[in-house]
């Protein structure tokens, strides 16, 4: 095989190598070798297709209607103070960003940064700035309808005069009860590795990245590249490589494993 060029670009950073043979290339014909050791949905949808509630991935924008009063929840100012049940349409203080904490566990982030939490008595609010149990929801799904439950077992539920509390004690119906809501999607553009691990979990998503970093990109391609004109290839990384095998939570170890066998395959 003929020499190729290899450079890798980190994804946060400016880390670059660049290897040749002694050969001077007077013309570059490279490739990007996206979706590879830093993982792009767009690329390969299928990487997601396992994980539980997979459209509620971290990040995910929601968007909350009370089936009963056909009002949306609100974070009021975007955040910081009341929560109300009040509004027609959806806008930003009615849109809240998904913290996931497992598949069915997750913190709802107001426009501000607070999140919904319980921790004043029996009605929620938005002013809490580091979540913990009191902003930690249960949710119970029925295609786009959802109960919210707390740890302790209790549902959020609307008042009439529009507010959201934390005390209905008993399993609530699917019809128009005062504890059922209706999901939106608002946005769902995050899907890269931490997404994908933070949805599998550590032993499910190594297995997932395991298998997907050993076949996407092989030996054979860098053949095929080098025979038909190909001399340099791109890379990317992420930033998590610098930690690997061992790469701080979500993040899955073994692309610095897999790296080398590019430089390897580039000879």
């Amino acid at each position: 095989m003929d020499a190729v060029v290899l450079a890798v670009l980190a994804v946060v950073g400016k880390l670059r190598f660049v290897f040749a043979d002694k050969d001077d290339f007077t013309k570059v014909r490279a490739v990007n070798l996206g979706g590879w050791l830093v993982v792009e949905g767009w690329i390969k949808p299928s990487l997601f297709d396992g994980i539980p509630n997979g459209d509620m991935l971290d990040g995910v924008q929601v968007q909350l209607k009370s089936v009963a009063l056909q009002k949306y929840v609100s974070a009021v100012g975007g955040g910081g103070g009341n929560v109300n049940v009040d509004q027609d349409a959806a806008s930003t203080w009615e849109t809240f960003k998904l913290w996931r904490v497992s598949d069915s566990e997750f913190q709802f982030r107001c426009l501000n940064g607070q999140f919904l939490t319980a921790s004043n008595q029996d009605v929620i609010s938005a002013t809490t700035d580091s979540p913990g149990d009191s902003e930690t929801f249960y949710i119970e799904r029925n295609n786009t309808l959802l109960h919210i439950k707390l740890l302790n077992g209790s549902y959020l539920q609307v008042t009439n005069n529009n507010q959201l509390t934390s005390n209905h004690r008993s399993q609530p119906g699917w019809g128009d009860d005062m504890a059922t809501f209706q999901m939106t999607i608002a946005a769902n553009n995050l899907h890269g590795d931490y997404q994908l691990a933070n949805g599998y979990g550590p032993a499910q998503a190594k297995a997932v990245l395991t298998e997907h970093r050993k076949s996407f990109v092989t030996g054979n391609d860098f053949f095929l590249l080098s025979q038909n004109g190909v001399n340099a290839v791109r890379i990317p990384v992420g930033w998590w490589i610098a930690y690997d095998p061992d790469p701080p939570a979500p993040f899955i170890g073994g692309s610095l494993e897999n790296l080398d066998r590019a430089f390897y395959w580039a000879q």
